[in-house]
């Protein structure tokens, strides 16, 4: 299979499996938000990022190391190699995640006095259930991704999403924020166990034999995934843990209900990132250039729209899909709107990694996380939850800014943003004509006048030939897995 089919395979699964995750998991926290309420909805959302913060220092640079050195050593047949890291990895990952685990719970009321709300004691006691099965199906995860073996990455998630409503929500409904977190921890276990089944019974050749050393070269290469993943992980949820610290519970509740839905779009617009991992550690910087061309201009065709459309309808959406109680979410939903520009093309981290460069995007990572949590600290006080959107905000920018800097001055790699420029200018025609009708007073009529702004875009798109017949009948051919 040539390059672009097997992108393009497992991009369809790699789509498929966020479009199963967001999707589930938007409405699964529309309907959380609606129970809950904002109060206990705030409680559940502060006590997941305590989880997601654990999850990465259970992770320490494991889950990326997996994928690489699964995708190298499976490139060059070295199959005794593959088995040799994946049980070294196995064993760290395996360690750290019950450690981490049972500090979280033996912890959990003196975590809860720090946030100064002794409610939260025992929902940071069930989240170390989450983050020891979670890391453990994470790093069955990163194997299959390494094999790019996408299908199981999407069997897993569908599994795991459908645990969520069968066990969380009844949960739930019951015991509120702690039967929530009950469910998420059962929905992980049931998820690893799947994936081992798969390990142990389709590739066992893979997980039993005779092992290699792992490579030297491996451990620092972990050592810098480290840095970036907890950077990472930092990166997305420190804003909720902030504002839990300094404003509350409930304010991590109207933050995280416009964060959900941005997110949930970004998840979907930067699907590629994990698709392209293993595939550029088998690529030539000149490959790379060539389908980066690409690459750029579809993913600010998508990218710019939404981001405009979010921004301009924010309060509609609020008020449609969390309801009333929730309108001071609206603020931060209108800054975040503008992330998913640069969070869209969150794929260029990739290359660095796939290069074995992975201390470059480490340090940039950390570097933006950090300039996140100053911001945040400055911003939160002054502005609230609108403060910690602006933090987001522009600490994504300055990534990508990074980033691409980079990407020329160590491997000669030019991403063209030339071709954002039309996009650009067909979104700005999309607004203004947003901005003809009147803000809409029903469900109905804003899906009506989003297909009408869709309808013009597409059409300022195709006039301008930002997107051509000749780009549809790639895609069209790309997909047609045989």
């Amino acid at each position: 299979m040539d390059v672009a089919r097997k992108v393009a395979r497992n991009a369809l699964y790699n789509f498929s499996a966020l479009l199963v995750g967001n999707i589930s998991g938007l409405f699964l926290a529309i309907i959380l938000a609606r129970i809950l309420k904002p109060e206990n909805f705030g409680i559940y959302s502060l006590a997941l990022s305590i989880a997601m913060l654990a999850i990465a220092f259970s992770n320490l640079g494991i889950d990326g190391a997996v994928v690489r050195y699964t995708a190298f050593y499976i490139g060059r047949g070295d199959l005794k190699k593959v088995r040799g890291h994946l049980h070294y990895f196995f064993k760290i990952k395996f360690v750290l995640a019950l450690t981490v685990a049972a500090i979280l719970i033996l912890s959990s009321k003196e975590l809860a006095s720090f946030f100064r709300d002794e409610r939260l004691a025992i929902p940071f006691m069930i989240t170390g259930g989450i983050v020891f099965f979670a890391s453990l199906a994470n790093f069955f995860n990163s194997f299959f991704i390494g094999l790019q073996e996408f299908r199981y990455y999407f069997l897993k998630q569908t599994i795991y999403e459908l645990c969520r409503w069968i066990f969380g929500l009844p949960l739930a409904l019951v015991f509120l924020a702690v039967g929530i977190l009950v469910g998420y921890s059962i929905s992980y276990f049931i998820a690893f166990l799947f994936l081992l089944f798969v390990a142990l019974s389709k590739y066992k050749k893979l997980v039993k034999g005779e092992r290699g050393e792992p490579d030297r070269a491996s451990r620092k290469f972990m050592g810098f995934m480290t840095l970036a993943s907890i950077s990472g992980i930092l990166y997305m949820y420190v804003d909720s843990v902030m504002i839990g610290y300094f404003l509350g519970a409930i304010e991590v509740g109207f933050y995280r209900a416009g964060y959900t839905v941005v997110f949930a779009l970004i998840g979907l617009v930067s699907s590629l990132s994990s698709v392209l991992f293993p595939t550029f550690t088998q690529l030539s910087d000149k490959e790379i250039k060539l389908a980066l061309d690409r690459l750029v201009r579809y993913t600010s065709l998508v990218a710019f729209p939404f981001s405009v459309m979010i921004f301009y309808l924010s309060e509609e959406i609020i008020k449609v899909v969390f309801g009333s109680d929730y309108l001071a979410a609206v603020p931060a939903m209108t800054v975040l709107s503008f992330v998913l520009i640069p969070g869209a093309f969150n794929y260029l981290l990739t290359i660095f990694n796939a290069r074995e460069r992975a201390d470059i995007s480490a340090y940039l990572i950390t570097a933006s996380m950090v300039l996140n949590v100053l911001l945040n600290y400055f911003l939160i006080l002054t502005m609230g939850i609108a403060g910690a959107a602006f933090a987001t905000l522009i600490s994504r920018f300055f990534l990508v800014t990074g980033v691409v800097i980079l990407l020329i001055r160590f491997f000669g790699i030019t991403p063209d943003f030339r071709v954002c420029v039309k996009p650009s200018i067909a979104t700005m025609v999309l607004l203004l004509t947003l901005a003809v009708f009147p803000k809409p007073v029903s469900l109905l009529m804003g899906l009506l006048e989003i297909s009408v702004g869709g309808t013009v875009y597409l059409l300022a798109v195709f006039l301008m030939k930002s997107l051509t017949r000749d780009d549809i009948v790639y895609i069209a051919n790309l997909i047609k897995i045989r």
